[in-house]
């Protein structure tokens, strides 16, 4: 028998916000105080809540709030879609800034270190990892140095460029960049329709309860952000079901047959399949819509097998 509508009509809801607002507010107050050197530096920045926080597509099961302290003085440019005159032209108007992210990305690091205890502050790889033991923050927090990334679409003269806004970092210890686009993921994702993050919350609910209680021998490995960009490309027709499992199964059945080359991230910038660091691979992808139509099918015979190893 399938999962039952019960089920689902508790998994589509958002989880509480432990205090996401307020620690990024804390951030912000904390590098902007007077002796901070990102205050006394000539760059300018900007301190926001990123991932499930952000897109109201956290659960239960969530619990570090991603935040980003970008640097917006300077930025990173992407030119691939200008000409060779318009590409001439922003070279001429543009040179290397005196306050870039590397001053940027150490400053914030080692201010902080000075604002919490060695035993509760770490940076070893993407972020920045503040741990709420430290009694100055409700909630941990994962907090990403960035600075602005600019796609340019378009470069008449100075300051008349169009271009769309995103961020890059760099993981500590790495040359590797990373760019992505969190405002047009937020923006398209508001753009979907209504029932889309609920949709979001129910599949990543259901990836938890396999992992948790359903399977003894087995686990879904699909991260979050690879969720969210799945159900971004489920059909509309699909996400207006008002019935939560049959738009579960529904939309399981368009995933099984879809052709994934044709998946866009939410940002619609870059496919979510590929080889880059921004992209998803599609054997994690399979395994979470396998391994949720098993439970889908065999809900009640495998969830009593499975409990009796709990």
């Amino acid at each position: 028998m399938p999962i039952p509508e019960s089920k689902f009509n508790d998994w589509h809801k958002t989880g509480a916000d432990k205090g996401s607002k307020e620690a990024a507010d804390k951030i912000e107050w904390l590098l902007t105080m007077d002796r901070s050197p990102v205050k006394q530096s000539d760059g300018s920045f900007t301190v926001l809540r990123q991932g499930s926080y952000k897109n109201t597509t956290h659960t239960y099961g969530s619990s570090d709030v991603d935040i980003i302290a970008k640097l917006t003085s300077a930025w990173t440019r992407d030119l691939s879609e200008l000409d060779d005159d318009e590409r001439e032209l922003y070279h001429s108007h543009h040179g290397t800034p005196d306050y870039g992210y590397d001053e940027f990305a150490d400053d914030v690091w080692q201010w902080l270190t000075k604002q919490f205890d060695s035993s509760y502050i770490s940076w070893n790889g993407k972020a920045i990892e503040i741990n709420s033991e430290s009694n100055r923050l409700s909630v941990d927090v994962d907090l990403v140095p960035c600075i602005e990334h600019r796609y340019y679409t378009s470069y008449p003269g100075y300051e008349q460029g169009e271009y769309i806004s995103g961020m890059a970092f760099e993981p500590r210890f790495s040359d590797e960049i990373i760019i992505n686009y969190p405002t047009e993921h937020y923006k398209n994702g508001c753009d979907k329709h209504s029932n889309y993050k609920e949709t979001v919350r129910i599949f990543k609910n259901a990836r938890d309860y396999y992992n948790d209680h359903f399977d003894t021998f087995w686990t879904i490995s699909a991260h979050s952000y690879g969720i969210e960009c799945l159900i971004y490309n489920v059909p509309e027709d699909i996400l207006k079901r008002s019935s939560r499992s049959d738009r579960f199964d529904e939309a399981l059945t368009h995933l099984q047959n879809a052709d994934f080359t044709e998946f866009d991230q939410v940002s619609e910038m870059e496919p979510l399949f590929g080889d880059s660091n921004t992209q998803w691979n599609t054997t994690e992808a399979n395994e979470l819509i396998t391994r949720l139509r098993e439970m889908w099918n065999d809900w009640y015979d495998k969830k009593k097998n499975a409990q009796l190893f709990h």
